[in-house]
């Protein structure tokens, strides 16, 4: 699809008076990226990946509190979560997106193929993932899922004012969410995990900084909406569903220092085709023009990092 014209589709969706997230979802679920074939493995895999590089830095999931920036449309990697051995994961999302059948459809997806799944979690505790799968089959409805796999679902919600105790998450997480918060909502987010994690907790994010419209029109790059100003994108992407802050690697860093947290892991990903296009004269906006290349073309970024010594 071209670009422009999913962007023109969000802005009609957006200029309905009344129901305009049921349109749009409805959109989605009928001729939308929801439609689309779905890969029930990536999400798990993802998790898996989150997971050992936070075993990398010391921290295990087994028995945590975990809490998910951003629910979306799934609850793919909560459900990933309890089956490594979480003890809950809370769920967090701005806009009631979680859609029932989704959610049901992947753990039917999980229960049907437990040994594939096994197979993704390398060195996961055996016996309890039995009883875990156990768990989720006797699952029918997105209840029963909540009861049985511990997780809690808050929607609508402000990340930045949960309610949750001080000290009561063991791991803060996202994942390709941040990119789409403005600066000042992500600092007062990342305060607020300050307060919450625990003396043994991490936080870990997973940031995609690139042009989301270049998920469906493969004619463009990551790069993309760096050619226009603040003013000319916003006409493009000014809704709830385009929303990008477009904060490039630099001003994530600058953002984790401001709040502060302490970065434990700082994965930075170039994104090749993007950095030959602007390698190549691509046309910048004023914002852009005094970064290389090779720090505008990052379009993917892994952080975890905690809190300060200072603040636990």
């Amino acid at each position: 699809m071209n670009w422009r014209l999913k962007a023109a589709l969000q802005r009609a969706c957006d200029l309905i008076p009344v129901g305009k997230q049921k349109v749009y979802r409805q959109l989605q679920l009928h001729c939308g990226g929801l439609v689309r074939e779905y890969d029930h493995r990536f999400l798990l895999s993802e998790t898996a990946r989150m997971l050992s590089m936070l075993r990398e830095v010391g921290f295990t999931v087994e028995g945590a509190v975990v809490m998910e920036v951003g629910t979306g449309w799934r609850l793919d990697m909560p459900i990933a979560l309890y089956l490594c051995g979480a003890e809950k994961v809370i769920t967090f999302d701005i806009n009631r997106y979680l859609v029932s059948s989704l959610t049901l459809d992947s753990v039917r997806y999980i229960v049907n193929n437990a040994e594939k799944i096994r197979d993704i979690f390398n060195g996961i505790e055996s016996s309890r993932f039995e009883q875990r799968i156990a768990r989720l089959r006797r699952v029918r409805t997105i209840d029963d899922l909540f009861r049985e796999a511990q997780i809690e679902y808050h929607a609508p919600c402000d990340c930045a004012r949960t309610n949750l105790s001080d000290h009561s998450i063991d791991l803060h997480y996202s994942y390709t969410v941040l990119e789409h918060i403005a600066a000042p909502a992500l600092v007062s987010i990342l305060q607020e995990a300050n307060r919450l994690l625990s003396p043994r907790g991490f936080a870990f994010h997973h940031i995609d900084l690139g042009d989301h419209f270049a998920q469906v029109d493969p004619a463009i790059t990551t790069a993309n909406f760096l050619q226009f100003s603040e003013t000319a994108w916003r006409r493009y992407a000014g809704t709830p569903w385009s929303y990008h802050n477009r904060l490039r690697e630099y001003e994530y860093r600058e953002l984790f220092d401001r709040v502060p947290q302490e970065v434990v892991s700082w994965k930075p990903y170039v994104d090749s085709r993007s950095l030959e296009t602007l390698k190549s004269g691509f046309s910048l906006a004023p914002q852009y023009r005094d970064q290389s290349p090779e720090v505008l073309s990052v379009s993917i970024l892994d952080v975890i990092s905690r809190p300060p010594s200072s603040q636990l």
